[in-house]
């Protein structure tokens, strides 16, 4: 099935973002992971820093390359919003309230509705009424995620 990400090859980027950082964070740690922290920017985060969880949803077009789910956290951290992928495996997808800000997270900017993308003013995501994430790139909608909390 072919995503606009995939046509456009802005997926194949994101992927391999979550794909390095996935396998970098998997070789840290000798404990059995069932969801890794992905990269979707490179704005750096203090390290330690934990934040608020807004929401998360799952991505269901696209997979890493090690063939685990996606999902996207939006965190705040004081007067800050930040955006992180996460992967899964399965359904075990382990969330927590309070989780650590990466430093593959992405900073947003609350505009109204909508969070623009510190790094990339281009792309923003907003929240439907559904409650789904939908991210755009420019005036077109590029994903719609699925709501998960």
């Amino acid at each position: 099935m072919n995503h606009f990400f995939i046509r456009s090859g802005k997926l194949l980027a994101v992927t391999a973002l979550i794909a390095v950082s996935a396998c970098n964070n998997a070789s840290k740690t000798a404990e059995t992971k069932t969801d890794s922290t992905a990269a979707v920017a490179t704005v750096p985060a203090a390290t330690g820093q934990t934040g608020t969880l807004i929401g998360a949803w799952h991505d269901e077009a696209i997979k890493s390359e090690k063939g685990e789910s996606i999902a996207y956290e939006l965190i705040s951290s004081g007067d800050k919003t930040y955006i992180q992928a996460i992967t899964f495996v399965g359904n075990n997808l382990k969330l927590n309230d309070t989780p650590p800000i990466t430093p593959s997270a992405s900073e947003l900017k609350k505009d109204g509705d909508k969070y623009t993308s510190v790094e990339r003013p281009s792309e923003y995501y907003q929240i439907d009424k559904a409650g789904d994430l939908l991210i755009y790139d420019g005036t077109e909608m590029v994903a719609k995620c699925k709501k998960l909390i």
